[in-house]
């Protein structure tokens, strides 16, 4: 492969006002009252007895504070919808605190403030004597005083009698300080004797703080405060798990390796890792990690690994060299171009913390960045949260990651983003592990593939801004060539997603695709005859940096997910250093588009039976794939460089998707067009010969977590994009009205609107537009795709526009595209005829203004 730059695209955009072409969402299930003054009647005598059983309820409560209001449970008829953004008025201080569902039913929370006690029963009396309110009153099956069931949103099991972690959702809204609700609440944890810690994390109309409680002592909360919006489980990290190998002369295999690699000194890229801390004495390690880069978040001020298992130091070896075996093994001098920079969040020995790990992240990073505000850095986290590896999916009590965001994972966004606790910063590339499948799962389950299925991609790793990394094998061999080590053989073939892998294929489909790739995470040893029929051997994990070097053991090894996000952020970081003024969104982009399915993921998969690349309705299983090894194995070379017949171009932009003017409501402002630089004539002289054609969109969404309805799929993130191509004999202006009402003309057509060619995608819409990262392609032919070359980037709804009171209607987004075109004919060079396209567009490029008007 010749290396060529890949090609920023920056005078090809349109912008143009943007009203969406679809119809809106499906109209709601609303059960038939028969009786309306009958339905009335029952609903106002639900809520005088809500009233009474509060008044009850005071009387067995520790009352320190004034809530100034009441909570009440509303639940929908089984199977029907309930109309919630009826039942808030934020003009009023009537809340919306929590929106759940629970088999096919679903409930809300809210809290009425004592001056509006009247507010339902006034909408009640105009839906009785006047048929108003109709959909909303007709929805609503039952209204009773929401206990602490009603605020708990977590899945895991309310802790009855011992006090456990647990994290406390304040509301926060307009007019109101987040500081001075938080301080109105730690005083009331003083009253009441809870113990509780003084970090927090704040999102729109939220604060979220962590206490230690148990039922009673939640009760005790919601009858004292009018600023309850949800109860969850603290979450807290878990362990891990890492092998030790036995060697020989490790000292002269480092001094050996040492004498082949040169270490940028003054090198602006670093990588990040927030772990257990890192042994930066080992000499593989000192070159890149210097004592000022050190810091840890617990008060002892320790910032080396004291861990038993030296995951941090194993992460820092993969993080520096990507696969120190293959280097070991080799003659290559190298350059590492980038520098380490550690942060101790976990110690296996400090238990039962009361720590909110959304703001422990964020105080990690935070250092890093004190320290070293100019450096180009990747953030690395494999610390994901515990979860109960025995508990069966359909057991409602257990928890398992279903995808819906948290505290920590939220606050990862929030990172990404750059808007942290509402101090604008510049956006960061954080990559986190994918979580880990453990042996007993799959002895449980019977095979590697369903306890892979089975085992939910980990809490913060749902994350939508992070790039979060499963686990695929190469492992398929012994020191000696065989594929035998004691009995054990390698339990999957080279190339295949490993077992240790995790997946979102468990989750509703509106939730992220993760992992959003996958890295070498090792094989598993497998023996039938043996009575331990699975075993994690040292030969089919990676080999690493150990923090047990002063007892001369340098090496060490480590498997799982841990390594794969290493190597993860190793990759990262040589593409920063290659593109220093790249964005994070734009290197996440360059990754994801350089990742490819391999042949055995699709054996994985589908087995024997053959698999056509071209079969565009097949996209069940396609997707079920997507939801295990995301969009598959990154390819350094072609992330970092183009080539004569594949070349990638690169589009960094931005859009205002909404517009709030005074007096008006939110409405959608515009969208974004590129015209492609294709060489048409060299495309059309390729005639049948295969082409491909691939787009990736990345950007930062900005969340606003807190369960509020999540069937409407743009309560949490602030704004979407999507993306299109016109297709085949479909002109610009035809593209334009297909998609985009505000250009059709008053007397258009219907009839003549062009259809929208969506099976040519591989994956389809439906499978990509997910997340804050969406990834496709198709196979053509080169006459083709000559024809296809505007690309739109709109926007879909978001909290922006639901919710301007919190003022963020007129803002913008950033987002980055990576656009290919390949053909695996060597000889064909589509790179030179492309820059000559760009290169001719800029001599006579003239400035054309679209007049918007609205």
């Amino acid at each position: 492969m010749n290396r060529l730059d890949n090609i920023v695209i920056s005078d090809s955009l349109e912008s143009f006002p943007f009203t969406p072409s679809g119809g809106g969402g499906g109209k709601a299930r609303i059960p038939k009252r028969q009786n309306r003054q009958q339905h009335a009647y029952c609903l106002e005598k639900m809520l005088d007895e809500a009233a009474t059983q509060d008044k009850l309820e005071e009387t067995n409560i520790i009352s320190v504070s004034d809530r100034n209001g009441i909570y009440l449970e509303f639940r929908g008829k089984s199977e029907y919808d309930l109309i919630t953004k009826s039942l808030e008025h934020i003009g009023k201080n009537v809340r919306m605190c929590n929106v759940r569902e629970v088999d096919e039913t679903k409930f809300a929370t809210v809290f009425i403030p004592n001056n509006q006690k009247d507010f339902f029963i006034k909408k009640i009396k105009e839906y009785r004597e006047k048929d108003k309110n109709k959909e909303v009153i007709d929805s609503i099956e039952e209204i009773v005083l929401a206990m602490v069931d009603a605020l708990w949103t977590d899945k895991r099991p309310i802790p009855e009698e011992s006090l456990e972690g647990c994290e406390v959702w304040l509301s926060v809204y307009k007019k109101e300080n987040h500081m001075d609700i938080l301080n109105e609440f730690f005083d009331l944890c003083d009253k009441l004797e809870i113990e509780y810690s003084k970090d927090y994390i704040i999102f729109p109309e939220r604060a979220v703080v962590a206490i230690r409680a148990n039922k009673k002592l939640l009760k005790d909360i919601l009858w004292n405060s009018g600023h309850i919006a949800e109860f969850r489980k603290l979450s807290t990290p878990a362990n891990f798990f890492i092998e030790n190998n036995s060697r020989e002369e490790q000292g002269e295999w480092v001094q050996e390796l040492l004498n082949r690699v040169t270490f940028n000194e003054d090198a602006n890229t670093s990588i990040c890792i927030l772990d257990k801390g890192v042994s930066n004495g080992h000499p593989l390690i000192a070159p890149v990690l210097k004592d000022d880069d050190m810091h840890t978040t617990f008060a002892d001020g320790i910032v080396q690994d004291i861990s038993q298992t030296g995951h941090g130091t194993g992460m820092a070896g993969i993080a520096t060299y990507f696969d120190l075996e293959n280097l070991l093994e080799s003659n290559e001098h190298i350059k590492i171009n980038h520098k380490l920079e550690s942060v101790r969040i976990v110690d296996d020995k400090i238990k039962n913390q009361l720590e909110l790990y959304g703001d422990i992240t964020s105080q990690a990073i935070n250092k890093a960045e004190i320290t070293n505000p100019k450096n180009n850095r990747v953030v690395v986290m494999a610390v994901t949260a515990e979860t109960d590896i025995n508990a069966d999916k359909r057991d409602k009590d257990k928890f398992r990651g279903d995808g819906n965001p948290t505290s920590w994972s939220a606050a990862l966004d929030n990172l990404a983003l750059g808007n942290y606790e509402s101090e604008d910063s510049d956006p960061r590339l954080i990559i986190v592990s994918a979580g880990n499948t453990y042996i007993d799962e799959i002895e449980i389950s019977g095979d590697y593939k369903t306890a892979v299925v089975n085992h939910s991609v980990e809490n913060p790793a749902q994350s939508w801004n992070v790039l979060t990394v499963g686990a695929y094998t190469n492992k398929s061999s012994f020191d000696d060539g065989s594929t035998q080590d004691g009995g054990y053989s390698p339990l999957v073939e080279p190339g295949s997603y490993s077992p240790f892998n995790s997946s979102s294929l468990t989750w509703e489909n509106k939730w992220p695709i993760k992992p959003d790739i996958v890295l070498e995470g090792g094989n598993l040893g497998y023996n039938e005859n043996d009575a331990m029929k699975y075993c994690v051997v040292d030969k089919l994990s990676l080999l690493t940096t150990s923090n047990d070097f002063q007892k001369g053991d340098f090496f060490t090894t480590m498997a799982m997910t841990s390594p794969a996000s290493a190597q993860a952020a190793n990759m990262a970081a040589k593409i920063m250093e290659k593109y220093p003024d790249a964005w994070p969104e734009t290197i996440r982009a360059l990754l994801v588009h350089s990742a490819e399915w391999t042949d055995a993921m699709i054996r994985q998969a589908y087995g024997d039976e053959k698999f056509d690349k071209y079969h565009k309705k097949d996209k069940r299983r396609k997707r079920d794939l997507l939801r295990i090894v995301g969009y598959g194995v990154p390819d350094l070379e072609r992330a970092l460089y183009s080539a004569s017949n594949s070349v990638n171009l690169v589009i960094e932009g931005k859009l205002q998707p909404f517009i709030k003017e005074k007096g008006k409501s939110v409405v959608i402002k515009e969208m974004s067009l590129y015209e492609l630089p294709w060489p048409k004539e060299v495309l059309l002289g390729l005639g049948e010969t295969e082409v491909i054609l691939k787009v990736t969109l990345s950007y930062f969404i900005d969340p606003a977590p807190g369960e509020k309805g999540w069937d409407d799929k743009y309560r949490y993130p602030g704004c979407r994009l999507n993306f299109d191509i016109n297709n085949i004999n479909e002109s610009k202006e035809k593209f334009l009205e297909r998609i985009n009402k505000e250009v059709r003309e008053e007397d258009f057509d219907k009839e003549s609107l062009s259809k929208n060619d969506s099976d040519r995608w591989f994956f389809g819409s439906e499978n990509r537009n997910v997340g804050s990262i969406h990834s496709d392609f198709w196979i053509d032919t080169g006459a083709n795709l000559a024809e296809e070359r505007y690309l739109a980037v709109y926007p879909e709804g978001g909290w922006w526009k639901l919710r301007p009171h919190l003022g963020k209607a007129n803002s913008k987004i950033r987002y980055s595209m990576i656009v290919s075109i390949s053909t695996p004919e060597q000889s064909v060079d589509l790179y030179t005829p492309i820059k000559n396209v760009i290169n001719n567009k800029i001599d006579s490029k003239t400035v054309i203004e679209n007049k918007i008007k609205y």
